[in-house]
């Protein structure tokens, strides 16, 4: 888990992850996205953090009690790679968007801003690469990282390492950037994800 290296004073990840919804509406529009129900966040779990201990009654106490609350439904998934996470369902995506926050802002705030790794949406690309159309939709993954507060595109086409779609994910993050999302400069640092459990 070593390649989420904290490399940046922690800023307002609502700054960032609050576009999510404008862009994904806008290509929406233009038909280049259709959003998917599910999202996660990954965290590195830790046995001296409270919150992190009873991680299943605090979400549902942050997501589904109190006047606002989005009722998301989630579970907690342990990858094949070590790594756990929050998965997130809900029909409405601003309310996805939304709960996603929550979750991160409800660990930041108890003690695990350090544990947070990322945060990551689920689309279905349906424009055209390199004469290629995806008319039924290619699953994509907008990636957050919480070390970088911004955002990349991972289109992966296996679940071996290395197995990912380069033009697509160049022509995701041209798009994402140019309609508003905070997407991060470094290529270095689209960092694949495999194994998503979802």
């Amino acid at each position: 888990m070593g390649w989420f290296s904290r490399t940046r004073t922690p800023k307002d990840d609502w700054s960032a992850m609050s576009s999510v919804t404008r862009v994904e509406a806008k290509l929406q529009e233009l038909g280049e996205i259709t959003p998917a129900r599910r999202a996660g966040v990954i965290y590195r779990d830790s046995a001296e953090i409270a919150f992190l201990s009873n991680i299943e009654t605090e979400l549902k106490a942050v997501l589904h009690v109190g006047e606002g609350a989005t009722k998301t439904a989630f579970s907690i998934k342990d990858d094949d790679r070590g790594m756990r996470w929050i998965v997130l369902e809900d029909g409405n995506f601003n309310d996805l968007v939304s709960s996603v926050y929550t979750v991160g802002n409800a660990i930041g705030s108890n003690q695990g801003q350090d544990n947070l790794l990322a945060a990551v949406f689920e689309m279905y690309f349906t424009g055209e690469v390199d004469d290629r159309t995806y008319r039924s939709g290619l699953r994509t993954y907008w990636i957050y990282r919480y070390d970088r507060k911004a955002f990349y595109p991972f289109v992966p086409t296996g679940d071996k390492e290395g197995d990912r779609d380069r033009p697509t994910e160049a022509r995701l993050g041209y798009d994402l950037r140019k309609h508003g999302l905070i997407v991060e400069r470094s290529l270095t640092e689209w960092m694949g994800l495999w194994g998503i459990p979802f």
